[in-house]
């Protein structure tokens, strides 16, 4: 399982994970939150239960909604992971349809949740409704061996799509893994956690140089006031 540490290490790197938009203070100890588009429809209406005006999402009593993220992920053939409720949402009455994420995807999340009350609940877009679990796979995925395509229109084709809803669907940024990563990479949130991994890595190397330092000194000093020692038992 990868810890915050790992995946502020590997989203720094790039080479094995990228999500944009990267919101950083999503990254949990070991987890990472996605957040809510203004993109969610019911599954049996198949009509849209966001707001007119964009801000939040309505899911009606008893009702099950898809819910598509606003964050792309890219993940390499060396890592997978798990998509699992959010303990606050959980008391309320929400809970989402727990599913996998497999090596080598790309793409925006399309997440399904149901209300299992007798009211309706309001999800606040942008809002972050499901944790993600990331974990390094004992081998590497067997190389095109993925089956689903990127943000699923397999299953979004399904529901009564808007202007609004094709035209964030139909952005190029989360349609492959190196506009993922190019977005990412461009992006503030990336560029200030670079900085905070070079601030580390350069204050651990000067920890590490004082410990050393220090400790040759000491012996040095050591030394020195042991020879004294000897040499004035000697002299008596």
């Amino acid at each position: 399982m990868l810890s915050n540490t790992d995946i502020k290490r590997e989203l720094v790197r790039a080479k094995k994970l990228s999500i944009y938009p990267l919101v950083l203070h999503n990254i949990k100890a070991s987890s990472i939150n996605l957040t809510a588009s203004a993109h969610a429809w019911d599954i049996k209406s198949g009509d849209s239960v966001v707001t007119s005006d964009k801000k939040k999402i309505i899911l009606k009593a008893f009702s099950t909604v898809s819910i598509h993220t606003q964050e792309a992920i890219w993940v390499s053939r060396r890592i997978g992971g798990t998509y699992h409720p959010r303990v606050s949402l959980v008391a309320k009455g929400l809970s989402n349809i727990s599913t996998t994420l497999d090596p080598q995807w790309y793409g925006l999340s399309l997440v399904t949740v149901s209300n299992t009350t007798d009211q309706d609940i309001e999800l606040k877009v942008g809002d972050a409704f499901v944790s993600v679990m990331l974990y390094y796979v004992n081998s590497p995925a067997e190389r095109g061996n993925i089956d689903n395509q990127a943000s699923r229109p397999d299953l979004y084709s399904r529901f009564n799509l808007t202007d609004e809803d094709r035209d964030f669907l139909n952005q190029p940024w989360h349609k492959n893994h190196p506009s993922i990563v190019a977005a990412m990479k461009n992006s503030e949130p990336y560029k200030e956690l670079v900085k905070d991994k070079k601030r580390f890595s350069r204050g651990l190397k000067r920890f590490i140089f004082n410990q050393v330092t220090g400790g040759i000194l000491a012996g040095i000093i050591s030394g020195i006031i042991t020879g004294i020692i000897i040499f004035q038992l000697g002299m008596n």
